[in-house]
């Protein structure tokens, strides 16, 4: 019997990890997405409970405490964290589970989880990446800068990851198709 994966799509900001997953997932059947908590603010168009779980810093404390993350980090201030009850219930129910995070909580999940798989999404180039920050409307130029050094960072990490896989600007179904294979092999 073929035992479910834990499948996590990290990269840098801006370069369309959720995208892709969720374009993986309307074609997957047998993938479900753990949705991320997290103290941040809604923006523009998400939905509790739908894009994340948008809890208080004193819930999101609480979890900690006792101990309900496999994975948590502060990134830019705001605190994000990958349920473990989550994950087991879906890979209890028999779908493999897909978490979209920063590549410090893929490998942190990676050192528990040593069977999970990773992806890294890459941007076709580093001013494709700018480009997509100065795109989003909520972001100030001092927080593009910040992005923009993290990023940096972040891309040095990609090599750890089981899989690197560029996302092309427009080509965004080509991503997916390319992330779904390598899942269905």
């Amino acid at each position: 019997m073929k035992q479910n994966k834990l499948y996590i799509i990290t990269g840098t900001s801006a370069v369309g990890k959720t995208s892709v997953a969720l374009g993986l997932l309307k074609k997957a059947k047998n993938l479900k997405r753990s949705l991320t908590f997290t103290t941040r603010d809604i923006r523009k168009g998400e939905k509790n409970h739908k894009d994340y779980h948008f809890i208080s810093l004193t819930e999101f404390k609480l979890k900690i405490k006792k101990n309900e993350f496999l994975e948590w980090a502060n990134n830019y201030g705001n605190l994000y964290g990958t349920n473990k009850k989550d994950i087991k219930e879906i890979l209890a129910s028999g779908k493999n589970a897909l978490v979209v995070i920063d590549i410090k909580g893929a490998l942190n999940i990676k050192k528990k989880w040593p069977k999970a798989v990773i992806f890294f999404i890459l941007p076709e180039s580093f001013g494709q990446l700018e480009k997509r920050f100065k795109k989003r409307k909520d972001t100030t130029p001092e927080q593009i800068k910040k992005r923009l050094i993290t990023a940096k960072w972040e891309l040095t990490k990609a090599k750890k990851c089981d899989y690197q896989i560029v996302n092309k600007e427009n080509k965004l179904a080509l991503t997916i198709k390319e992330v779904k294979k390598i899942i269905d092999n």
